[in-house]
């Protein structure tokens, strides 16, 4: 018994048209890498992710602060604010327009969020935060850190601490009214 080959036309046909389909397969390629560096899409050609609020784009400014102030921050972000980006972005722009390090406010040093004790790692209660920030605004932050020589990252941990502390204080957002 012998095994049918499938045979190919006896013209070279099939040879264009296989240049054809790669040349296709390579345009089609560039053209979805270059979608997803505007849009990331799922395979049935959805965007992924929440609908986008802003066109301008963000930049990351990394700090860290402790779990329990993030959590906070998490909690009263729906009763005050659309998003925690827009509460980040307003707690910076008051922290940078009323400068209270220049009336007492001292600088809070981050710690990691990551230890090496011993040859084991461990958590320290810290985390990584990307606070997202207009471009100008993450740029105002980075000239005043600088003349006030700091990092960026001590920066805007004093500013999450001075927000939690002085702003919207947990008693303050606990507090019931009674008449």
């Amino acid at each position: 018994m012998t095994a049918n080959k499938p045979s190919l036309p006896k013209d070279n046909s099939w040879e264009s048209s296989l240049v054809k389909d790669q040349a296709l397969l390579t345009s089609e390629t560039n053209a979805i890498s270059m979608s997803q560096e505007l849009v990331t899409k799922s395979l049935h050609g959805q965007r992924i992710g929440r609908p986008k609020t802003r066109l301008e784009a963000l930049k990351a400014v990394p700090t860290r602060c402790p779990t329990q102030i993030y959590t906070y921050l998490k909690g009263i972000t729906p009763f005050l604010y659309p998003s925690l980006t827009v509460m980040f972005e307003s707690m910076m722009r008051r922290f940078l327009d009323e400068r209270p390090w220049e009336h007492g406010l001292h600088w809070r040093k981050p710690k990691t969020s990551m230890s090496f004790a011993g040859g084991a790692t461990g958590k320290t209660g810290w985390e990584q935060v990307n606070i997202q920030l207009p471009q100008e605004l993450a740029l105002a932050l980075a000239l005043t850190a600088d003349s006030c020589s700091i990092s960026n990252a001590a920066f805007c941990y004093t500013a999450i601490f001075w927000w939690v502390q002085y702003i919207y204080p947990p008693a303050k957002m606990t507090a019931r009214q009674t008449s």
